[in-house]
């Protein structure tokens, strides 16, 4: 495949913070794909450059790629890497390296005249699959709200269908009419994924959650963002709104009473992003649970294996701006199926309209996306009803 010319322009994610945009031009027509922006990041991730770097970096790079034949998305892969000369792309920025990964991906599924997911699973030879829908519908932590915990999330018990997602839905419009009931400062405000920001304490949204959850038969997860309650000096989870402080035991315990009280199915970073051991312990007492890596992996193969080696988690979230390249993307998908682990395709606060994401999830074959449920977050949501009538 000739890439006849590559253009980038600056465009603005869902929070209205400044983003890429890029397009590669080949003789079939024109790939575009627009790049997501994390809140809450691991300290493991690619380095995202500032957008008028990652445009200068585009300018100095483009004649590498510009009217050169290029046999696959490793060929391309293989160029950045070379280009970059980094592990972590602080060179020209992983959001620069990734916008061109799946532009070139997207291109190569073009010229095939495939969609996206039909080109990644004959590519990569896996089976096309509607993941399970993980909804965040109410927020907390850095994205809002009175609580320390990040989200509190609504999964699907099987594959999604327009009856499924139906009944999330409906779940998220009834907790907003208890919140409005229970709680006098609700104001029907959403948080940057569009989940229900509130006042209450930690007990009353729990409790909201697991009679939701149990009344539409739905399970019942939370993303705890524990890294942004670590102290490293104090050696304590902190909890500023809660007024409490938590060694890693307590950490523990605590953790184990929310799983006995609220039948918590799903938990994404309990414990912070070094603690492979507090996770083994975990999913050890918990193997029926989603015991969820984020922050833990960073969709890195090293960390992955370091995961697998302790059986710190039985379930990863994937989120390709975090590493950069489709093609290290497959990797830690490929090692993560190996060892029977469940993936999670996730979104970013920062979204913009591209649903790439969902044709990584299908044709990647993930267990799991992670794509909000109201807002702008319902393009995914359409893009996998469009799929999911196909397959």
């Amino acid at each position: 495949m000739i890439i006849r010319d590559l253009k980038i322009r600056e465009i603005f994610s869902h929070n209205l913070k400044k983003t890429i945009e890029l397009e590669i031009y080949i003789s079939k027509g024109i790939a575009r794909v627009s790049i997501p922006i994390g809140t809450s990041t691991g300290k493991n991730e690619v380095i995202n450059l500032p957008i008028e770097k990652v445009i200068a970096k585009f300018l100095e790079i483009k004649k590498h790629f510009v009217m050169k034949d290029f046999k696959d998305v490793y060929e391309i892969d293989n160029k950045l890497k070379e280009i970059d000369g980094t592990k972590n792309f602080s060179n020209i920025g992983g959001n620069l390296a990734l916008a061109i990964s799946l532009a070139s991906l997207k291109a190569f599924a073009l010229n095939e005249n495939l969609e996206l997911y039909e080109y990644i699973s004959q590519f990569f030879k896996f089976k096309p699959k509607i993941p399970r829908l993980v909804c965040n519908v109410i927020g907390g932590g850095k994205h809002a709200g009175n609580v320390d915990f990040q989200e509190f999330l609504l999964i699907s018990k099987s594959f999604n269908t327009l009856e499924e997602i139906e009944k999330i839905v409906k779940a998220y419009f009834e907790i907003a009419d208890i919140l409005k009931s229970a709680d006098k400062h609700f104001a029907f405000g959403r948080n940057l994924e569009s989940a229900w920001i509130t006042y209450l304490e930690l007990k009353e949204i729990l409790k909201i959650m697991k009679s939701i959850s149990e009344r539409y038969d739905l399970n019942f997860g939370i993303d705890f963002a524990a890294s942004n309650l670590w102290n490293e000096k104090e050696q304590q989870y902190i909890y500023e709104k809660a007024g409490q402080k938590l060694s890693r035991t307590e950490q523990l315990l605590f953790i184990a009473d929310l799983i006995d009280n609220y039948n918590l199915f799903y938990l994404e970073d309990p414990f912070h992003e070094e603690d492979f051991v507090s996770f083994s312990a975990l999913l050890n007492r918990y193997s029926k649970r989603l015991i969820v890596g984020d922050d833990l992996i960073c969709t890195n193969y090293e960390r992955l294996e370091k995961a697998i080696k302790l059986k710190s988690v039985n379930a990863i979230i994937v989120k390709p701006n975090q590493v950069g390249l489709i093609s290290e993307v497959e990797k830690v998908v490929r090692e993560a199926k190996k060892n029977d682990i469940k993936l999670v395709f996730s979104h970013r606060s920062g979204e913009t309209e591209d649903v790439s994401i969902v044709h990584l999830a299908v044709g990647f074959e993930s267990d799991f996306i992670k794509a909000g449920i109201s807002g702008e977050r319902t393009v995914k949501i359409n893009e996998l009803l469009r799929i999911s009538e196909k397959i």
